[in-house]
């Protein structure tokens, strides 16, 4: 990973992937617990414009509300050394990185939520931690 312009690419892809599912996990959910088609357009709209823009070869969506899915694949999965199709069966690599960009936020909103306190002793939320 000497290449600086790799890095910088494999970062935006990692970042817009948390983005898109911090975007959909903080949303409100709304009263009548049904999915508004203006948001899944809006939501399948940036997933194509990334793609388009070379940020992402490709996406799998999916959320879920009561038994209801929705859930669409988008672009590839691989362009090197041959394009293979995104299916929903893809799976990603979660690198160190997406896994800090996701929880710090995460953490953050369950401290505003009074779910955790940031200096409570670590065995507060996980006993086997002495």
């Amino acid at each position: 990973m000497n290449d600086p312009s790799l890095w910088r690419r494999r970062l935006r892809r990692r970042f817009f992937f948390v983005a898109l599912v911090c975007a959909c996990a903080t949303s409100a959910p709304r009263v009548d617990q049904t999915f508004d088609p203006a948001k899944l357009r809006e939501i399948d709209a940036r997933i194509e414009k990334a793609i388009a823009d070379h940020l992402i070869p490709g996406a799998v969506f999916r959320v879920e509300r009561n038994g209801v899915a929705y859930h669409r694949t988008y672009g590839n999965r691989a362009v090197e050394p041959a394009v293979e199709k995104m299916t929903e069966e893809t799976i990603f690599d979660a690198a160190s990185l997406t896994k800090v960009i996701a929880t710090a936020p995460s953490i953050w909103l369950l401290i505003q939520q009074g779910k955790v306190a940031l200096d409570a002793p670590v065995k507060t939320y996980i006993p086997e931690f002495t």
